[in-house]
């Protein structure tokens, strides 16, 4: 596949439809192929191992959350400092702000390899593992910690290259690992039958492989050449990158957090319920897992809005600015209530994809996805109003929407409501904290706006 570069003058005087396709489908694809990684694991896993299999993926998926998060961080983060630095006219700033996020990648990937080999099932219970749990997550959280350094290039790495202009190549590296995944999943499962570890194995080696591509693309960056000193280390411009990508990643970060109460509290009360704990983290496992889907649409969109936002408000072309988010935020509500329509009236269907159980697991999905997940209509506004934020270089207003649902509300919540309503007060625990989070990103969100404006005016 041919990356196509789109250049400065498009990102400022094209057409913004046409640059929006451009930009968002293939940062929407790439990041719903993304999560086929970990969706591909459960169905295969939920089908050849069980309930306990479901269970398992889940109580591993704040690790898998935490990447994420490192890796929006140096992406985002990298990207958007390199669009801002050449809407200014700083070359340099730009080059440097490449090299410094690939070296992130690294470091980052790296400190949380040791973290779970070094701790694997401290981490493990601390997530939400049971004994019955424990002897399918262990293997599967080793095994796949083993390329978490692939895996952050591989994820964070397509935003250096479409930031190069280069959309289509971005998308290819992320495609060619996800059928590498599925294919190889089939293989280890099923003929070899090697179960859960299988899965993590498949994992790896499409990782690998996706890292591999984004680095030859980085060898041939188009827009400047890097060169060997540009990689030395650099304390400011990494503090400069984290600082704008830390919107999307305190997104995902606290998410990870929510996901260690969510378990904690479905683990206790689910034990004292008809349901028990096995299948209540099962449930919510396929959940998350189906929820990446939603997760992955908005994260596309948002991300390919960044470029655009990013180089124009450098440019201080403030309309632009304005034009963009609102079509991009817009259109994630839009996805988000079809979203929401499927989960409200499909629930059985959706988790009997995953494998089959009993009568109260299904009992227990409908609740899940009809009362938990049922303000994800407007959960999207979390990512894009805060990516919107991120994208003109102002993180603290991205973190405090992320803030407002997974630390000031949420918790508290799982606490306090479970309490006085048992399992009950877990599930509504989601809708309430999300229609908080909403309305300061809609108030936050129109204040900016008034504040644009009067720099379009000025």
């Amino acid at each position: 596949m041919a990356a196509r570069k789109i250049g400065p003058d498009q990102l400022e005087h094209g057409d913004l439809g046409r640059l929006l396709v451009s930009f968002c489908v293939p940062a929407m694809a790439g990041t719903l192929i993304t999560s086929a990684y970990n969706i591909v694991d459960q169905l295969f896993i939920g089908n050849v191992v069980g309930v306990i299999g479901n269970a398992a993926i889940n109580v591993i998926y704040p690790a898998v959350t935490l990447i994420t998060s490192l890796s929006l961080m140096c992406g985002v983060g990298a990207s958007a400092s390199m669009n801002l630095a050449l809407g200014a006219g700083r070359i340099d700033e730009a080059r440097k702000s490449v090299s410094t996020g690939f070296m992130l990648m690294i470091f980052c990937g790296a400190v949380m390899t040791a973290a779970v080999l070094g701790w694997t099932d401290q981490l493990l219970y601390l997530f939400g593992c049971t004994g019955q749990i424990l002897p399918y997550a262990a293997p599967y959280a080793r095994i796949t910690a083993l390329t978490f350094v692939a895996a952050m290039i591989g994820a964070a790495g397509p935003f250096l290259i479409r930031a190069d202009g280069s959309a289509n190549y971005a998308l290819l590296c992320t495609v060619v690992g996800a059928v590498m995944d599925v294919i190889l999943d089939w293989i280890f499962v099923i003929p070899l039958g090697w179960g859960i570890e299988g899965a993590a194995w498949a994992t790896d080696i499409s990782q690998l492989i996706s890292a591999a591509m984004v680095v030859a693309y980085l060898l041939r960056y188009r827009t400047f050449k890097l060169k060997r000193k540009d990689f030395a280390p650099d304390l400011r411009m990494s503090g400069q990158i984290a600082a704008y990508g830390a919107g999307p990643m305190f997104n995902f970060l606290t998410q990870a957090l929510v996901q260690i109460f969510l378990n904690g509290a479905l683990r206790t009360y689910g034990a004292a319920s008809v349901y028990g704990s096995e299948v209540t983290l099962a449930v919510a496992g396929v959940a998350n897992k189906v929820n990446t889907i939603a997760v992955a649409v908005v994260t596309g969109l948002t991300n390919g809005m960044q470029p655009i936002v990013s180089y124009n408000f450098g440019k201080k072309n403030y309309k632009r600015v304005m034009q963009t988010g609102r079509v991009v935020i817009g259109t994630i509500l839009a996805v988000s209530f079809c979203i929401f329509l499927c989960y409200q009236l499909i629930p059985g269907p959706i988790t009997a994809l995953f494998g089959t159980g009993s009568a109260l697991y299904f009992e227990f999905a409908g609740r899940f996805f009809r009362v938990f997940l049922m303000m994800i209509g407007i959960d999207g506004l979390q990512s894009s109003v805060g990516g919107f934020f991120s994208a003109q270089g102002k993180p603290g207003r991205s973190i405090l929407i992320s803030l407002t649902r997974q630390v000031l509300f949420l918790p508290p919540l799982l606490v306090i409501l479970s309490q006085y309503f048992g399992l009950d007060g877990v599930l509504w625990a989601g809708p309430i904290a999300d229609t908080a989070m909403a309305c300061i990103a809609v108030f936050l969100l129109f204040k900016e706006y008034g504040h644009l404006k009067g720099l379009e005016l000025s």
